[in-house]
């Protein structure tokens, strides 16, 4: 199935808008119709999904304060990747419109589809329509325009009525070979740095013959790289033996390990980040489920603070030295 994601004028294409969303918010989740209609949309930029026979199928907008929001699916549809499209949409709008930053009120059973997206959860969860929400956020990256461009292309954004082209999107993962496989990207597209946080150093990630050896690349490729490895348990690692603890005693001098003594649930998240330019991400630390970018700066150094902030708060643990004599 072919779907166009189209900008979508209010004053053209207010019927079609409306009635999507009617039947998406106020008659399947019985959200009171004067909320839905908030006075907003007149001033906001809206896209609409429409398949290969011109059927209009789902909805978004994104109002000048950079949320996004009125995200809707028609039901025979979902799971499809339409909402995936339609929020790389949103995003990459919000992106050429200089905003630094895009946030949501994401209902609670969509947080993952949103966190898979790039965005991370803030505050407490709240209530909305009679609906529970949680607000996340995504940094932007900022596009810079060269005044020596001469190139003649046609610009990425068409006009209102064509076909609107995403300017850049996250890789998004849900298996384990697909997380391999965009870890290893991450790590290998490092010149200087790479950071990592995840509470067991997960044997079917980071134990992984292809890890290692790019880390291993990485720590011997040039005199100033540095990895630096945040743990929240040593017991796994050192029940079951890991090759990086012995990549580590090798090379302590590029590769230090130490620990953080805080409380994992199953929301912890886990992160690498290299240089200050890419990033990627598990949600859920036990879940291969996530998102990687190696081309977002503003994200990556978001996580490079959380871990620096989580570094000073580490220390060396026992049972890791004496593996790393």
């Amino acid at each position: 199935m072919d779907i166009h994601i189209l900008k979508a004028p209010w004053a053209r294409y207010q019927e079609k808008l409306s009635e999507i969303r009617m039947q998406v918010f106020v008659e399947e989740q019985k959200v009171p119709i004067e909320e839905e209609l908030d006075g907003l949309d007149e001033q906001s930029t809206h896209f609409i999904a429409l398949n290969e026979i011109g059927q209009h199928v789902g909805c978004a907008r994104l109002i000048p304060t950079g949320q996004i929001g009125r995200m809707a699916v028609i039901s025979t549809l979902r799971e499809s990747g339409i909402g995936t499209m339609l929020l790389s949409a949103a995003v990459a709008e919000a992106q050429a419109q200089g905003m630094d930053k895009v946030f949501l009120h994401a209902q609670t059973y969509a947080e993952e589809f949103y966190r898979k997206g790039g965005f991370i959860g803030l505050g407490d969860r709240f209530m909305d329509a009679g609906i529970e929400h949680t607000t996340m956020e995504m940094m932007l990256p900022i596009a810079f325009k060269s005044a020596q461009t001469t190139s003649s292309a046609p610009p990425t954004q068409p006009p209102e009525s064509g076909l609107y082209s995403p300017v850049s999107q996250p890789r998004q993962f849900d298996s384990l070979i697909d997380a391999r496989s965009a870890l290893e990207e991450i790590i290998r597209s490092a010149q200087r740095q790479v950071v990592i946080l995840n509470p067991y150093l997960d044997h079917e990630i980071f134990a992984q013959e292809e890890i290692v050896e790019s880390i291993s690349s990485l720590a011997r490729s040039a005199p100033r790289t540095r990895l630096r490895i945040i743990v929240m348990s040593s017991k796994r690692m050192v029940d079951r033996g890991h090759p990086l603890l012995e990549l580590s005693r090798r090379l302590d001098d590029k590769i230090s390990l130490r620990l953080l003594n805080e409380s994992i649930t199953e929301e912890t998240s886990s992160f690498v980040c290299s240089d200050e330019s890419g990033y990627w991400l598990l949600p859920e630390f036990e879940t291969p489920k996530g998102v990687a970018d190696p081309g977002n700066a503003v994200t990556t150094r978001r996580f490079l603070e959380s871990f620096e902030s989580a570094w000073l708060k580490t220390k060396q643990d026992l049972d890791l030295r004496q593996l790393l004599i």
